[in-house]
């Protein structure tokens, strides 16, 4: 479910609270505009959108960071070094010590520009699509429940869902013998999991890359993986 980000900030600030929003999932999917959410920070991966693994992306407000101190020392990030003390450099300088990931940065950046290429109101409307499209052709399928809202309104482009009978493991374990690639687990939201009262869930996540045939190939998989453990259809 995609939370309210803006919203949230104003009352945050209304109490004197500072926000920082994890844009994982969000960045890679939608159009983000920084200055209407009004976050003071706002942190990314780059893996999430097509770019390298082991670099992501921190956005913050010109005095937030100014404020912050270096949480890492090392080269490029000193400005003056004495044996009494030391002063840094102003951001963004001042949190990156040592040699930069020069490789992944460039790889980041050859990824921003290929989804900017495809424009993310595109990338959005193509996302929605498939999930519209996954959300009605999981319904059909008897033991199947979804977890989460059953429309595509504030829902990203992931689904999770549980297999009456069949433990999410199992599902992962066969969808992966087709082909299909899914997650299982509690997705780092085991308290979520808890009030849904599932032990754990399949998650099935669309991008750019996919297609309504791997849907049905998705939907395909749940059926055998009902069949081969006997599960009620």
């Amino acid at each position: 479910m995609i939370p309210p980000v803006a919203e949230l900030a104003r009352l945050a600030h209304e109490v004197g609270a500072l926000v920082l929003a994890d844009g994982a999932q969000l960045v890679p999917h939608h159009p983000v505009d920084v200055k209407a959410l009004d976050v003071d920070f706002l942190a990314f991966s780059g893996h999430k959108m097509l770019g390298p693994l082991g670099l992501g992306v921190l956005y913050g407000k010109r005095d937030r960071l100014e404020a912050l101190p270096p949480f890492l020392a090392g080269g490029d990030m000193i400005e003056v070094v004495r044996m009494e003390g030391s002063t840094f450099q102003p951001p963004p300088a001042r949190f990156e010590p040592g040699v930069p990931p020069a490789a992944e940065a460039a790889g980041l950046g050859a990824a921003i520009d290929y989804l900017s290429g495809l424009g993310m109101d595109n990338v959005a409307a193509h996302e929605e699509s498939l999930t519209a499209y996954a959300l009605d052709t999981l319904r059909e399928i008897n033991g199947v429940r979804i977890l989460g809202p059953d429309t595509t309104k504030d829902r990203g482009g992931a689904v999770a869902f549980e297999v009456e009978g069949v433990h999410p493991h199992d599902v992962g374990q066969v969808l992966d013998e087709l082909g299909v690639a899914v997650r299982t687990g509690h997705h780092c939201a085991w308290p979520l999991h808890r009030a849904l009262g599932v032990q754990a869930s399949t998650r099935a996540t669309f991008y750019v890359y996919n297609s309504h045939a791997e849907v049905d190939a998705l939907a395909d998989g749940i059926r055998y993986a009902q069949r081969f453990f006997g599960a009620r259809q």
